[in-house]
């Protein structure tokens, strides 16, 4: 039996069809209020036909579980026996601080502790690019660059980066587990949340572009390098997980060249930035929503960071997808989508 956290999440429900693509029985995580809107988009997306996905339906276990609760860990990961970690908030706002300080780094805690108390024979902890550290725009970040404090370290960052460390403590203590790192990941989901609303921004008219650069990956990759990674004889390592560095400017282009829609021409620098998201932060408030741009997006949307992944292409002889062929396919998911 495998447990999936978070597996009704974007990557968690990718994880959990490829789980259940390649035979396996999977216990799935969900807290108790949490939709199942968007895994079954995915859902349906993988698996097309009726038969297989009423086939494979049958191969899944949904159970109530926060990983906030440690009886309810206890229940849930009785008899398993492989964990892939993908539960967490990711957010860019002030006020979510706490709570994704809660959910990111004692959850993980947690799920470490319980299985080490289970005897889980592996774990695989979804961490981030974020969590290695960015000191300086322009840096070249591997799995060997070490955190540094720096006003570039997003509380989302510093999260996933304690988050981590309880993970590389269960190692220490015994625990058989594999860490990842991918980029910003990018793939059929949620159309409004996350990286894929950019799509829609996008699909609605995008005018602004910064020249930052990030690192960028397939979501189909990266649950397939965590399943290769579980299923080889690797432990104690982590791995970035990027399939291509990208400016902005080019992600947007590229995006806008697939929906035949026109490419963003005016460049928001610092100082347009800095206004923009006091700007949103203003209409949202006034509104009552939460706004899409913030203090720490507005800032990292001018920094260029690149990433290396030589480590998992070498280990596994592990193949990423073409962005350019990633981001065809996103747009093709989105238009069918708009079209039903």
């Amino acid at each position: 039996m495998i447990a999936v956290s978070g597996a009704n999440g974007f990557l968690g429900s990718y994880v959990v069809c490829m789980l259940l693509e390649k035979g396996n029985q999977v216990r799935a995580f969900k807290r108790e209020q949490s939709s199942l809107k968007e895994f079954e988009y995915i859902f349906s997306t993988y698996f097309p036909d009726k038969n297989t996905q009423q086939q494979l339906k049958n191969k899944l276990t949904w159970v109530v579980t926060d990983v906030l609760d440690v009886p309810s860990i206890e229940e849930a990961l009785t008899g398993v026996d492989e964990v892939y970690h993908c539960a967490a908030i990711v957010s860019f706002l002030q006020k979510h601080r706490e709570k994704m300080m809660d959910v990111n780094v004692e959850g993980t805690k947690n799920m470490v502790n319980i299985s080490l108390l289970k005897g889980i024979k592996k774990f695989c902890y979804v961490s981030s690019i974020a969590a290695l550290g960015r000191e300086k725009s322009g840096d070249q970040i591997t799995e060997k660059s070490k955190w540094n404090e720096s006003k570039n370290n997003s509380n989302y960052a510093v999260s996933k980066y304690k988050a981590e460390m309880e993970v590389w403590r269960g190692i220490e203590e015994g625990l058989n587990a594999v860490i990842v790192n991918p980029g910003v990941i990018l793939g059929a989901g949620d159309w409004t949340k996350g990286s894929c609303k950019l799509f829609q921004l996008v699909w609605n008219g995008m005018p602004f572009y910064t020249l930052g650069a990030n690192g960028y990956v397939d979501v189909k990759d990266v649950a397939k390098a965590m399943i290769e990674l579980m299923e080889k004889n690797i432990s104690k390592e982590r791995f970035v997980l990027v399939g291509e560095n990208l400016q902005m400017k080019n992600y947007l282009d590229s995006v806008a060249e697939k929906f035949g829609k026109k490419k963003p021409t005016i460049e928001a620098g610092k100082f347009l930035s800095q206004i923009a998201w006091r700007m949103d932060a203003l209409k949202c408030l006034i509104l009552g929503k939460e706004p899409a741009l913030t203090k720490e997006t507005a800032r990292s949307a001018q920094n260029k960071f690149y990433y290396n992944s030589n480590k998992i292409i070498q280990k596994i002889n592990f193949q990423f997808t073409p962005m350019n062929e990633t981001i065809e396919n996103i747009c093709t998911n989105f238009f069918l989508k708009q079209q039903s």
